[in-house]
């Protein structure tokens, strides 16, 4: 069955050299409509729309309102945004869609790279012929018998240093290994086990996991290990007695795990938070501030907590080759790193663009994302510990 494409794009010649580019890809049918209007009314009638490509600056209904017309669908399209005149407002309206719903989304300054715009549009597709998570119809009880019957493992993601060229540390990501879905992501069952606070039972199982990796895998006997933690768990004084016996148990330094929470844990109880952190950081452990760039954080904030890490948000790496504004924010944020003497790190990097700029400016910052290596399993990471070997799944 033929993927289906619509272009939204009011210059003539431009839109014609968009489809011929789509029409170049195996399967795949391309709709046009010269303004946001045109496009609306195409996607009402379209029995399957896998991808909308609009340009932001349209006359009549543009860019940004057929964005929010579209989510509203029944079946939500991917979706590939184009902009020449205000190309610091696509990485404003990525964030938009994400809100509304858009099950996969990418963005293009003007003028468009043709290897570059086909790539993008073969990755949305395939993302857009994905089936369905199954998520949200697993009942809560089947994800109790999950955890009893041990279906719940851990995947690991690299992070990797520019200095030493490979993996220095991995990210601990709870799967599910479910018998009738296969492997399923964190988005199943962490707000729910969370929600009905259980989430310690999971996360006790997936540190345990790990630890025995660190432990006894030769590849990993110099890696650190990130852990994320819950809000719960933040304040759950039993939970880190007991991980400090499982860390002392297998023999392994406290230096070498990473405990990761966010910007909006860390400050929405200052005086509790900080107590639990200065114990644990007296305790050896290293502390990492995830998402950092999301929330509210000033440099007093920042500086009162006891941190050893900060892992920069996707949103402020997503685009940074081509975004001034982004450029000058991140200039701002390394610096403060550097004099907190905090190690940095890049996470959802996904493109190559964004990773040579990186490279280029930023020699001591840490690098994680889909295009140096997906989550992988415990017998598959040492294939992605190399710096230099990108995962070519990444870019599916």
């Amino acid at each position: 069955m033929p993927s289906h494409v619509l272009i939204a794009e009011d210059s003539g010649s431009q839109r014609a050299i968009l489809a011929a580019l789509c029409q170049q890809l195996p399967d795949v049918e391309v709709h046009e409509a010269p303004d946001g209007r045109w496009a609306l009314q195409r996607a009402r009638q379209l029995p399957q729309l896998d991808l909308v490509v609009t340009d932001l600056n349209m006359p009549g209904m543009d860019g940004i309102e057929l964005i929010e017309q579209l989510s509203r669908l029944v079946q939500i399209p991917t979706l590939l945004l184009l902009s020449g005149h205000v190309p610091e407002l696509l990485a404003g309206c990525m964030r938009a869609a994400e809100e509304l719903g858009f099950p996969a989304i990418a963005y293009l300054a003007k003028p468009i790279d043709v290897d570059v715009f086909q790539s993008e549009v073969q990755r949305l597709l395939l993302a857009a012929k994905r089936p369905p998570n199954p998520e949200r119809a697993i009942p809560l009880a089947e994800i109790f018998s999950g955890l009893a019957q041990n279906q719940f493992c851990a995947f690991f993601q690299p992070i990797y240093s520019q200095t030493e060229q490979r993996a220095v540390q991995i990210e601990a990501l709870a799967r599910w290994q479910h018998p009738a879905y296969g492997i399923i992501g964190p988005g199943s069952f962490i707000d729910r086990l969370e929600h009905e606070g259980f989430i310690v039972l999971l996360t006790r199982r997936i540190v345990q996991t790990s630890l025995d990796l660190l432990a006894r895998d030769p590849c990993a006997q110099d890696l650190r290990l990130s852990i994320n933690l819950s809000r719960s768990l933040l304040e759950d004084a039993d939970f880190f007695d007991w991980l400090v016996g499982e860390v002392a148990s297998r023999g392994l330094s406290p230096q070498r795990i990473v405990l990761e929470i966010t910007e909006t844990m860390a400050f929405s109880d200052m005086g509790h938070t900080l107590v639990t952190l200065l114990r644990l950081r007296m305790r050896g452990f290293e502390l990492s501030l995830d998402d950092f760039g999301t929330g509210h954080t000033n440099l007093e904030q920042l500086k009162e907590l006891p941190l050893t890490e900060l892992k920069l948000d996707r949103s402020l790496i997503r685009g940074i080759h081509h975004s001034p504004r982004s450029q000058s924010i991140l200039d701002g944020i390394i610096r403060i790193g550097r004099e907190l003497s905090l190690r940095m790190v890049a996470e959802g990097l996904d493109n190559s663009h964004d990773l040579a700029y990186l490279q280029g400016r930023y020699p001591d910052l840490e690098l994680q994302g889909f295009l140096l290596s997906v989550p992988v399993s415990a017998g598959e990471l040492s294939q992605h510990l190399g710096l230099g070997e990108q995962d070519s799944s990444a870019q599916a």
